[in-house]
């Protein structure tokens, strides 16, 4: 009897250290498919609303391709493409003009979608639900043009997690 016993609280203890992999996220991990558009950020020390130009877009799309929206000051608004995939609570977009972001994900309790560089979320971007936006893939003003690599922030490398703007710091 005590081998059945001991037997039956090894299988609960594995199944539960197996079901506790993402704990260490502050953010539920779900389905990251549909159209998501910059809000706020956080920059380690308080957050800051994204606001104008600065904001941007993401869609993604279920069969795992996706289009990234910004806008330039030279081209107005633009895009590129990309491919994504997830890994738990990891998301790795390959973007077609050869850039790569390897960020965590969740969602918080409103719903929005966070992305950051870090594992503990210290700085990090927050995504708002936006629907599906017909101008992004409709723009056909880059179409043959080659998309060259920008740099969107100075003290963060990625697209996806933002810095604070010189518009915002100036508030």
């Amino acid at each position: 009897m005590k081998k059945i016993y001991y037997m039956l609280l090894l299988a609960v203890l594995a199944v539960t250290m197996v079901s506790c992999d993402g704990w260490d996220s502050p953010y539920r991990v779900e389905s990251i498919v549909g159209s998501w558009e910059s809000y706020y950020g956080y920059n380690g020390v308080y957050e800051y609303d994204i606001l104008g130009r600065d904001v941007v877009r993401y869609d993604f799309y279920a069969n795992y391709t996706g289009r990234y929206t910004y806008y330039d000051t030279w081209y107005g608004l633009c895009y590129v493409d990309f491919d994504w995939e997830t890994y738990s609570d990891r998301l790795i977009i390959r973007y077609y003009d050869g850039d790569s972001d390897y960020l965590f994900y969740g969602f918080d309790n409103a719903g929005y979608l966070i992305m950051s560089l870090d594992r503990r979320y210290t700085q990090y971007t927050a995504y708002r639900p936006a629907g599906y936006w017909s101008p992004a893939k409709d723009l056909n003003q880059l179409k043959g043009k080659s998309i060259e690599k920008k740099d969107v922030s100075k003290s963060v490398s990625s697209r996806a997690v933002k810095a604070e703007s010189a518009l915002t710091k100036a508030e």
